[in-house]
Formats: C-alpha cells, sequence, structure tokens
C-alpha cells in the first residue's frame, strides 16, 4: 500500500488501522455466493476497476474517535479490494486543524483527486485562505453527529443522522392511528415524531420525555393504571366491601413509540405488558449516543419493530472482519463511503445494500435508509427496507 502521511501526529492511528484491517476479507466471498440471505452485498465490478482513480484524498478534520472509526472502515474496505481485486490506490491523508491559523490548507493535495473530507463537528468552518481548494474538490463530504452540509463544493453529501423516522412512522400507521410517544431526547427530537405521525393522519394521544430517574412509573401513568386504581380505592371506599380487580388500562392506544437506548426499551417493553398493554404495537427508534450492543436473543424485546443499521444489529452473520474491531455506526460509515467512491467512480448507479443501510443518490446527496426489524421468539429478523 502507498501511503502518505502528512502529519506525523496521527501516524498512530493509521498504523492501528493497518493492523486491524488487513484480515478483512478472509470471508466476503461467501458474502457474495449468500447475498441473497442476508442484506449487505458488495458491489460485483465485472472490470474496468483498474481504470479507476491512482490516488484519492482523505482531509480529516478533528483527531476524535468519530472519525477514526470511519477511517477504519475506509481502510476495511480499501484492502478488500486490494487483496481481492487489485486495486490499490495511493492515499494522501491531510489532518487541517480549523482553530489554528497555521493551518497549510492541504496545500499537497491534488484537487483533481477523489476526496473524502471526514466532518464531524457542528461549527465546522472552511479556512478562508482554504475556499479556492475546497471549491475545486470532488468526492465526498462524510458528515456525522451535527455536523451541516458545506456548500460551495463540488462533493457529494453524505450526511448520517440517527435514524430515519419516517421509514418506521409509515410502517407503524399502516395498522396504527393512536400513539403514546416516549422520547428520550431533546424536545424538538420529540417534536419531530409528533409532526410526522399527524401529518401521516394519525393521532398522538400521549408525547413524554423520559425521566430516567423515574423511568418505572412513565409506562402505568401513559396508559391510567393510577387513574383505575383510584377508581377502585374509591369503590371500596364506598362500599366498604374489599374487593379484588384487575386495573384497567386504557384501550384507545394502538401503539408506543419508544425513542432510547436500548437498556431503556429493553424495560419499558415489559413494563408495557406488566401494566396490562400487551395489545399495543411497540416501535423503536434506538439512541446512537451508547455504546450497546444487541443480544444474541432479545426477548424483553419481543414483538418490537425497530430500525437499525444491518450491521449493527447482526444481520450479515457471514460477513467477518477482524475480531478486534468493535461493530459501531461510524466503521459502518466508513466502510460504505469507500464503496460509494467506486460506485462513483464506475459511473454505476448507486444502488448499494451496504453496512449501514441501503445506499443511493439524489443529485449531489447520498442518502442512506436503515432497515426494519423485528423481534420473533427473541431473534432479530428483517422486515426489509
Amino acid at each position: 500500500m502507498n501511503l502518505y502521511l502528512k502529519n506525523k501526529t496521527i501516524t498512530h492511528i493509521f498504523l492501528l488501522i493497518l493492523i486491524t484491517s488487513c484480515g478483512t476479507s478472509g470471508s466476503l466471498n461467501e458474502l457474495i455466493e449468500k447475498e441473497e440471505e442476508i442484506f449487505i452485498k458488495k458491489t460485483n465490478f465485472k472490470s474496468g476497476i483498474n481504470q479507476f482513480p491512482s490516488e484519492i484524498n482523505i482531509i480529516i478534520t478533528n483527531k476524535n474517535q468519530s472519525q477514526e472509526q470511519i477511517l477504519e472502515g475506509i481502510f476495511a474496505n480499501y484492502f478488500y479490494y486490494k487483496e481481492n481485486k487489485g486495486y490499490s490506490p495511493k492515499i494522501i491523508i491531510q489532518y487541517i486543524n480549523l482553530n489554528s491559523d497555521k493551518s497549510n490548507c492541504a496545500v499537497d493535495l491534488k484537487s483533481s483527486n477523489f476526496t473524502f473530507l471526514v466532518v464531524s463537528e457542528k461549527d465546522f468552518r472552511i479556512p478562508v485562505k482554504c475556499r479556492n481548494l475546497f471549491q475545486r474538490l470532488n468526492g465526498i463530504q462524510i458528515l456525522t453527529g451535527e455536523a451541516q452540509k458545506i456548500n460551495g463544493t463540488r462533493l457529494y453529501s453524505f450526511e448520517v443522522k440517527e435514524g430515519n423516522k419516517e421509514i418506521i412512522i409509515d410502517h407503524a400507521r399502516l395498522s396504527n392511528n393512536n400513539v403514546i410517544i416516549l422520547d428520550q431526547k431533546k424536545d424538538k427530537n420529540k417534536i419531530e415524531i409528533e409532526n410526522l405521525w399527524v401529518s401521516s393522519g394519525g393521532k398522538v394521544l400521549e408525547s413524554e420525555k423520559i425521566d430516567l430517574q423515574n423511568i418505572t412509573e412513565i409506562i402505568p401513568r401513559n396508559l391510567f393504571i393510577d387513574e383505575s386504581q383510584k377508581r377502585q380505592k374509591k369503590l371500596r371506599n364506598l362500599i366498604r366491601t374489599s374487593l379484588e380487580a384487575t386495573p384497567r388500562s386504557r384501550q384507545d392506544a394502538d401503539a408506543l413509540i419508544l425513542s432510547t437506548s436500548l437498556s431503556n426499551a429493553r424495560s419499558l417493553k415489559p413494563s408495557l405488558e406488566y401494566n396490562y398493554g400487551e395489545r399495543i404495537s411497540v416501535y423503536l427508534i434506538p439512541t446512537w449516543n451508547n455504546v450497546e450492543d444487541y443480544k444474541t436473543k432479545e426477548l424483553d424485546l419481543e414483538g418490537t419493530v425497530f430500525i437499525e443499521m444491518p450491521w449493527i444489529a447482526g444481520l450479515n452473520p457471514d460477513f467477518k472482519l477482524n475480531q478486534g474491531i468493535k461493530r459501531n455506526r461510524d466503521f459502518a460509515v466508513g466502510y460504505d463511503s469507500y464503496e460509494i467512491f467506486l460506485l462513483l467512480s464506475s459511473r454505476k448507479k448507486v444502488n448499494y445494500q451496504g453496512l449501514s443501510g441501503r445506499i443511493t443518490t439524489s443529485q449531489s446527496m447520498i442518502l442512506r435508509q436503515d432497515i426494519l426489524i423485528e423481534v420473533k421468539e427473541g431473534e432479530i429478523l428483517p422486515i426489509g427496507y
């Protein structure tokens, strides 16, 4: 591999990448043979791959874990094509420190090369002296976290945001009208879910932010179990007779949408059943600000429908990577970004089922779609895109 490192301070990152990525391709041929059984498919470049660019640029704007994991993903796919297709372009890597006036503005990069620009900062700005260079770049700007699209460039925008809410809401609306929404995140996320549900013709019965300090109280409160128990107590006092009665939960709710972590969902779903809400359908939008893994048997999420990246959900048992690489979303994004580069270079239509989901393009945008999944008998089973 012909790798040029501009900044010595990040050399250790890429040495780690090389060590963990070299053994990534062992079973990918099996993946291609069984692609109809899984939801990740490698592109079949029949010919001409060696006519693709001989050099590519990678620009990073931060040395944080997110960008490191994206780079690990890029290099993992790089090594697959090097070992299986003999394609190994020279890689020129540049770190631009936007907080320093002494940034050299990637002067060693050829603007004609395909460029990966990796951004995770909300307040990313192009230094004034770098604008001419950035306007000439072509390639992909990979935007994660709260990073915003950078205008004034010829770079495709690959904005990787948490969960495609429209997908799961459209699916839930097929058989449900009245919903309870419980959200762990900021109010604007809850409002977005509410607006999507209402605009689709549904009715929001309750919408509440999850209080982690009193998480055990939120389900019975929204199912009116407390009111039912108060009525029973009032009746007992009125007739002065001991009564044995089952609390009655509300009957107008069809669905429960949870926007929360896996661990919280594993508590809230059983709580729903315990409080006589077993007939209510549950839909989960998992938060990304956690490091939780899915279990082999998700018994506490039985019957739940959720959205996720295929690789994170473990829908591809034949896709083996170096065991030192932990499944994480940034790695999946980096891996898919390299595949997108190849598809754009081949001028093929971009319709790729990758680690992070189904990838398509629309004008200068790269679109990513999560997969719908349902838990049946503890098993994580794909519904489809």
